[in-house]
């Protein structure tokens, strides 16, 4: 009897390891084969618009009262001054006041047309690290091969290297065969109203886009575990995002006799116990496709468990949940980012308040979130409320067969040969969220590699990465068909 359930076990193995190694075998490389066409080096003129670019302290504040309007208004001179013969060949609006739109007829009408995006404003510089930076953030200082400053990875690189890329082929009277629209929004790092008005001008104009471009994922050689050779991630989804206020208010008085409990206590439990619970971990469409373009590409033992999901997925998930990157593309994050309490030191408040913000993996939805975050709080005390009036949903996942995947990763593989091409969900916002009424085809890349800094400190990007961009956007706009 034990021989028999031996000998059964054995062949049990036998049939595990053959459909293992055959999974492996079929696991083969997703990648497209393109014309390799690689990036020259960007031009001295176009380094120095780059540099006066990042000039333009284009800050957007969470107050609008703090935006300062002669900034914006004086980068739109600036690209009016440096740009002449894009301004002379396209029209231009102004969307929301300080949000700009372009359009470049195509000779084909009867083609759909293509938006490039990127985004004007930049996030302020925090006063407490300002001596930490090496450079004058806002001086654009050409460095170590490096470009450095606040705005150059996010996002003036992409902006400069569209105008530049724009107004190098109308100088060489070059016509697109499809309808380009270029849209700058004003507000992207405080939720975009700029880029969601242009979104909603298009659509009413029946406009109705094959791509849109934005910013999104980049070239890495060093961030996807496993991986040796550069990934270009291929943003063809974004999580959601939604930000809860919790609030206390209790008896407070004076701190030489405070209670068993006060209300940043109870605030801080509150916090403690979402943090301790956190969300599902589970692997999304876009992760999935993720994993299916960079699985054949890894060595041999790793890719038997990339081909073999359905029995190593607990693997894969514990391998991205190390890295606070791969944890946040496996589940819904909640991190407290803001809290507020009290007046003096010898006071004990009596009202505490906070801000925990949530990244939504696609298939979450905010309602659920809010659900599962009161059945984790479970304190009648702790009032919980949709912080600033905003929700943004999960955006849906582009497909990876459709017009705008194919475009882009073709002509990555173009002007980086030496990248993976791989879908992925981007974790961060972008002003694209709200074009999903203006097409099915909208992909969030930035044509630039490794970049440093991003929203910290000594920002920077690479000479290689800006000729990259302007190459990129060129070779994209000279194949569209």
């Amino acid at each position: 009897m034990v021989k028999r359930i031996l000998l059964f076990l054995l062949a049990a193995l036998a049939v595990l390891v053959v459909v293992l190694l055959v999974n492996t075998v079929r696991y083969t490389s997703r990648q497209v084969v393109a014309a390799a066409s690689p990036a020259p080096a960007p031009t001295d003129n176009s380094i120095q618009h780059f540099q006066q670019a990042i000039g333009y302290k284009t800050i957007s504040y969470s107050d609008s009262s703090q935006l300062d309007t002669a900034q914006f208004l004086g980068f739109h001179r600036f690209l009016e001054k440096t740009y002449p013969a894009l301004h002379r060949a396209l029209t231009r609006e102004k969307v929301a006041r300080y949000s700009l739109l372009y359009t470049w007829p195509g000779r084909n009408p009867q083609l759909k047309p293509v938006v490039l995006m990127a985004h004007q404003d930049v996030v302020p510089i925090e006063e407490a690290t300002r001596t930490k930076w090496t450079v004058d953030p806002f001086a654009g200082t050409l460095k170590e091969n490096f470009i450095w400053g606040r705005g150059a990875t996010d996002d003036k690189i992409n902006l400069i290297s569209i105008f530049e890329t724009v107004e190098k082929l109308v100088v060489e009277n070059f016509q697109p065969e499809r309808t380009i629209y270029l849209s700058f929004g004003h507000d992207e790092e405080t939720g975009g109203k700029g880029a969601k008005a242009v979104a909603a001008l298009l659509h009413s104009r029946s406009v109705h886009a094959d791509l849109v471009l934005d910013e999104g994922g980049i070239i890495t050689s060093d961030k996807i575990p496993g991986m040796t050779k550069p990934v270009a991630l291929i943003g063809n989804s974004e999580k959601g995002y939604l930000s809860l206020e919790l609030s206390v208010e209790k008896n407070g008085g004076h701190s030489s006799q405070p209670e068993s409990e006060t209300s940043i206590d109870i605030l801080a439990a509150a916090m403690l116990k979402i943090r301790s619970n956190p969300f599902e971990a589970r692997i999304s469409e876009s992760t999935n496709g993720f994993l299916d373009h960079i699985g054949p590409e890894m060595p041999f033992l790793k890719r038997i468990i990339f081909a073999n999901r359905w029995l190593f997925k607990g693997t894969i998930i514990g391998i991205y949940e190390k890295s606070p990157a791969g944890n946040a593309v496996m589940r819904t994050t909640a991190v407290p980012t803001i809290i507020h309490a009290g007046i003096k030191d010898n006071v004990v408040p009596t009202v505490a308040t906070g801000i925990v913000n949530f990244r939504l993996l696609p298939g979450d939805a905010s309602t659920q979130v809010i659900e599962k975050v009161k059945h984790a709080v479970n304190d009648e005390r702790v009032k919980i409320a949709v912080a600033y009036n905003f929700i943004s949903e999960a955006s849906p996942v582009t497909p990876e067969k459709s017009f705008a995947f194919e475009k882009i990763e073709r002509t990555i593989r173009q002007v980086y040969p030496a990248a993976i091409c791989a879908p992925f969900m981007m974790i961060g916002g972008t002003d694209s969220r709200h074009f999903y009424g203006v097409s099915d085809g909208v992909i969030k890349f930035s044509p630039m590699v490794d970049p440093i800094g991003f929203h910290g400190i000594d920002e920077r990007v690479s000479l290689e990465s800006f000729g990259l961009a302007q190459w990129f956007y060129e070779r994209l706009l000279r194949d569209l068909k």
